[in-house]
């Protein structure tokens, strides 16, 4: 699946849905927090917030690096923000008609005002419900149950229900600050996975392996293990674990220059 869309992929764009679609290209690159991305463009978070919100077009020079820091395609994000601006939009070409002015009869005004209150409303519930509310939210609103999958062990977290619920259970930075090692839990679904993130623009060429298991067992059949190359961050699939009093641990490996693999620090185990 893919967001790095063109004017002809989305012949009824918005501002909406470009920020939705910024959204989700974020979430698939492993939902780096606002302060993570504000390091890597240096924006203001509140800027990055706007954009994800969906309260405004963000600038060209917003879009470029925000679309580059979530893994899009740059041109293709500036090409879609050039085609909503509003000097962009063809200009009407059929003619004004005039109508000389009218009278309305005093029952047929009351009638418009009470329409233009009722569209108001259905309107701001709208806008409320799909550009104000924070990225989370609404993101998690229009999907339907039956959209996810079941979640167990191995399973992307990122296609069930645990997205809704997910918090970042323990998070630090490691290799002065290189790299983020992370990891996540959800209470619905009593899962958890790991996420590592590079910041050191070595990306090409090398990778990132992310490896989480039961703190008793290392060598468990339940471990869960992801590695990628050339990205810039990876999540690994669900491990389920219901004893609330058991820990798991995760383990963040690196390539760098094509060296051979670095063990990012000690386990981190939640």
């Amino acid at each position: 699946m893919t967001h790095d869309t063109t004017e002809s992929d989305q012949p009824a764009d918005s501002v909406s849905e470009f920020a939705a679609d910024l959204r989700a290209l974020r979430i698939e690159h492993g939902n780096p927090t606002l302060a993570t991305l504000a390091s890597l463009t240096g924006i203001s978070k509140s800027v990055i917030s706007d954009a994800f919100a969906g309260r405004k077009l963000p600038t060209e020079n917003t879009t470029g690096l925000l679309a580059e820091a979530v893994g899009g395609d740059r041109a293709a994000w500036l090409t879609r923000r050039r085609n909503l601006m509003p000097r962009t939009a063809p200009a009407a070409t059929a003619p004004v008609e005039r109508r000389r002015p009218h009278t309305v009869p005093i029952w047929g005004t009351v009638l418009i005002a009470l329409s233009t209150a009722v569209i108001g409303a259905v309107v701001t519930s709208v806008v409320w419900s799909t550009v104000i509310l924070p990225p989370a939210v609404a993101a998690a609103a229009p999907s339907p149950t039956d959209s996810y999958l079941a979640y167990a062990d191995g399973v992307d977290p990122m296609q069930t229900v645990c997205r809704e619920d997910a918090v970042i259970a323990a998070s630090e930075q490691r290799q002065d600050g290189q790299f983020q090692v992370q990891m996540l839990y959800s209470k619905k679904c009593m899962a958890v996975w790991g996420r590592v993130t590079r910041y050191d623009n070595q990306s090409a060429g090398n990778s990132l392996t992310m490896l989480i298991y039961p703190a008793v067992d290392p060598e468990s059949s339940r471990n869960q293990e992801r590695s990628a190359f050339d990205v810039q961050s990876i999540y690994t699939t669900l491990m389920i674990e219901p004893d609330v009093n058991a820990r798991v641990c995760g383990i963040a490996t690196v390539t760098q220059d094509g060296h051979d693999p670095i063990q990012l620090g000690p386990p981190m185990c939640v």
